[in-house]
């Protein structure tokens, strides 16, 4: 545990320069592919360092020739989130293969990632191995999308938060990436860095897969080879606010409303309305009472058009579940859709957020310091 309580470290001192190594440690459960235009080719590990890899082959390329290379946990098919991938640069020719010198993301502390890779070769446990993979992954993926502004959303990794939340975090984090690299020119997207942390730290507490998707969604669609922006923040507050049975009528409801409308332009106009049957189908739930209140939550949020009336003491007949033009934009950047937000929809929806969720009042205590009779008194 101890190597983990170091890792701990290297993560919350991003800032704090170490000396460099160039101590060596055999590539134990590590598997290499490299290439030219992709890293297709596999290759044996003679050994690696904190600043790059030694591959055994017969191979051989120019000094100073970038190379991409693939490092795997060993037995690991491919795809598999226990992988990285990073450039790396030829530094010198050996008599059994090449030396490669990474090449890292922008932003990247290069302590950092040596003791993330002295980790992944040097511990035995692997659960403990399975987790660096995933972190030092997660750190690359950052670099690459906020480059030198990626330490706070690097810093949710070094202990802010717990395990189940990590885990999280890291699911929402691979599937981002996964979206990102179907998109062209995935390479040259960025992202604004404090909306990822905010992304990041709110979506940990997905309660469910349907949920954390819905994150993941919204992660890819904040990523933009433009100037990156804070505009998808109104939607992080959105979603934050959903439980998984609200989500679920949500989703329905912005779906029908897409697949019925003649063009996009008219899913705002299309009327969704279940019945009794349909919503304990959908939620689970058969307490109709119980649904009404999602649906007037959603309401509240600015989701779905119609309040639900609760003035009546008629049987409850049908559920309006009819998206609104928020609502329908919540969903295609929740599926991973990048264009940009009406800036009026934007301000108003933070506007009716301001007065469904006002700020807490400042405490009349705030400022408030106990006298201690240790205290000398003024004269």
């Amino acid at each position: 545990m101890s190597r983990l309580s170091n890792l701990k470290r290297a993560l919350e001192r991003l800032s704090e320069p170490e000396d460099p190594r160039d101590e060596r440690w055999p590539a134990t459960g590590l598997s290499a592919l490299y290439g030219i235009d992709s890293a297709s080719r596999p290759a044996g590990i003679k050994d690696v360092s904190a600043s790059g890899i030694y591959l055994l082959t017969e191979e051989r390329f120019p000094a100073d020739q970038l190379v991409n290379l693939i490092l795997r946990k060993e037995g690991e098919p491919e795809n598999s989130e226990l992988q990285i991938s990073v450039q790396a640069r030829v530094a010198r020719q050996g008599e059994d293969g090449i030396a490669l010198e990474f090449v890292l993301p922008p932003g990247m502390n290069p302590d950092l990632c040596g003791a993330l890779v002295r980790n992944i070769v040097s511990l035995t446990d692997p659960d403990q191995v399975a987790e660096v993979f995933r972190t030092l992954r997660t750190v690359l993926f950052l670099c690459r999308l906020c480059e030198a502004k990626a330490d706070e959303a690097i810093l949710l990794l070094g202990g802010k938060l717990d395990s189940e939340r990590t885990a999280t975090l890291f699911k929402i984090a691979f599937a981002a990436e996964n979206l990102l690299a179907a998109k062209p020119d995935s390479d040259r997207m960025r992202a604004d860095s404090k909306l990822v942390t905010n992304i990041l730290r709110e979506g940990a507490w997905a309660p469910d897969d349907l949920t954390l998707k819905l994150w993941a969604g919204l992660f890819a669609s904040s990523c933009s080879v433009d100037a990156p922006d804070d505009s998808n923040q109104i939607f992080v507050d959105l979603l934050v606010q959903f439980t998984p049975t609200e989500a679920r009528i949500f989703l329905h409801g912005c779906e029908r409303a897409l697949n019925s409308a003649p063009g996009p332009e008219d899913s705002a106009s299309v009327s969704v309305v279940l019945s009794p049957e349909e919503i304990v189908q959908l939620t689970g739930i058969h307490d109709l009472t119980r649904n009404a209140t999602d649906l007037a939550y959603l309401f509240n949020l600015g989701l779905i058009q119609n309040v639900f009336d609760f003035t009546s003491y008629r049987v409850i007949s049908s559920f309006d579940i009819t998206p609104t033009r928020l609502g329908l934009e919540l969903y295609k950047h929740c599926h991973g859709h990048s264009e940009k937000v009406d800036p009026d929809l934007v301000e108003a929806a933070r506007e009716h957020l301001a007065v469904f969720f006002p700020p807490p009042i400042p405490s009349v205590f705030e400022d408030f310091t106990p006298f201690s009779p240790d205290t000398p008194s003024e004269k």
